[in-house]
């Protein structure tokens, strides 16, 4: 289908509370990103991934984002800054339009094919200023019931193929995708490395890229 997606590169904007597009249609839903949609979901026989759409998606979403953690607990599952549960659906609604605000940002809808539920997001971002043709995959949030499954590797898989793919063959034509994770998140550098595999085009470490804020580098651990 055709996803509108008329972006603009202006100041980080606020959201309103007035305007969260909760109930606004699939095709009046502007993505707002400089990178393009691809012009059909991406699909394998076991997983849909296709752009965040808040009338199709939120609800899910949000019911993940406001569940209580089980035994493990995992800050980094629950948006930054706050690492912990969210408390109402708005709360998910306001953190996906600060998503859809970021232009550099492409946030897509991970769904299972065999139980037609959403299992996670996961994004593709970029820096708009710079010239060369990179993204990161990053904003991975697997929902707890699918971790350890197909989830994870079918949905890299399909998001590295469409970064890297010539234009021609459907792709975005780029030459390299990076993957942002904090150092104290260990499981995502292990996803790291695990998704690289699945293209095999080359991996290496760019460490110190950015810092967190003192304010979450120091809560390691969730007390509901």
């Amino acid at each position: 289908m055709s996803y509108l997606n008329t972006q603009k590169l202006v100041p980080r904007l606020v959201p309103t509370l007035n305007n969260l597009h909760e109930f606004t249609p699939v095709e009046e839903y502007d993505l707002n990103s400089v990178l393009p949609a691809p012009k059909a979901p991406l699909e394998t026989t076991l997983v849909i991934v296709e752009p965040f759409i808040p009338l199709k998606h939120a609800e899910s979403l949000s019911h993940a984002f406001c569940s209580l953690p089980g035994g493990d607990p995992d800050i980094w599952f629950y948006p930054y800054p706050k690492g912990k549960p969210f408390e109402s659906k708005e709360e998910t609604l306001i953190y996906v339009e600060k998503q859809r605000l970021r232009a550099n940002l492409l946030t897509f809808a991970v769904t299972d094919r065999k139980s037609g539920d959403l299992a996670g997001i996961m994004s593709l971002g970029c820096d708009p200023a710079q010239a060369t043709l990179d993204v990161k995959l990053m904003g991975l949030k697997i929902f707890p019931k699918f971790r350890g499954t197909h989830v994870f590797i079918h949905g890299c898989y399909l998001l590295l193929s469409y970064a890297l793919d010539p234009v021609k063959e459907g792709g975005l034509g780029l030459v390299r995708v990076g993957w942002r994770t904090p150092p104290e998140n260990v499981q995502s550098q292990k996803g790291g490395r695990k998704s690289w595999t699945l293209e095999r085009r080359g991996y290496e470490v760019l460490r110190s890229l950015s810092e967190l804020g003192p304010r979450f580098a120091v809560s390691r651990s969730f007390r509901a």
